[in-house]
């Protein structure tokens, strides 16, 4: 693709495929072009700073699973591709180095210095964040529990404040911890 390609495009539409063969499979799978993952705007696609201090682990690991899927690009966070042939393949590295420069993107400044390591791919990079969030699941539960009884509406809007209870009930589902609807439905 030549520089006058990338500059006239629009980098929210779906990237062009690139064909190559799945390690495994027998069927050919479709890679993006590595020039249009690097010009997707991430603060646009993902406009989520994951935080310790915030309860939106789920709606950052939700809008990066969309966008992974969208330019199937999972196979460089799941662990399952063969590291040791793609890793010697120009495509596959330069687009694990925007997918490893997106989480550096999307995270607040103690998780990028808790995971930040040379040398690290995607996949492993993806871990850590994640582990962060489901490895201590046992406090995380204890914690949102303590964040969702003690919300209160004070001067938020209905919106607002239905929104947050919807969030850590997001957060809560997704460590495993369901919430019911008898909690969120009034008696």
């Amino acid at each position: 693709m030549s520089g006058s390609d990338l500059s006239n495009r629009n980098p929210l539409s779906t990237p062009p495929p690139v064909p190559r063969p799945n390690p495994f499979d027998s069927c050919a799978a479709t890679l993006p072009d590595p020039a249009y993952i690097r010009d997707v705007p991430i603060e646009r696609r993902v406009p989520v700073i994951l935080s310790y201090k915030e309860a939106n682990f789920y709606a950052w690991k939700t809008y990066l699973n969309l966008l992974f899927c969208e330019y199937n690009l999972h196979d460089h966070i799941d662990g399952i591709a063969n590291l040791f042939v793609l890793n010697r393949d120009a495509d596959w590295l330069a687009i694990d180095a925007t997918i490893i420069r997106w989480l550096f993107l999307t995270v607040s400044k103690d998780i990028f210095h808790t995971v930040v390591r040379d040398k690290d791919d995607a996949c492993t990079v993806w871990n850590k964040i994640v582990g962060l969030f489901t490895d201590n699941k046992l406090q995380r539960i204890v914690f949102l529990q303590q964040e969702f009884f003690g919300c209160h509406q004070n001067d938020s809007s209905v919106d607002d404040y239905c929104m947050r209870l919807k969030t850590l009930t997001g957060e809560l589902n997704d460590i495993g911890f369901k919430v019911g609807d008898e909690l969120l439905s009034p008696p």
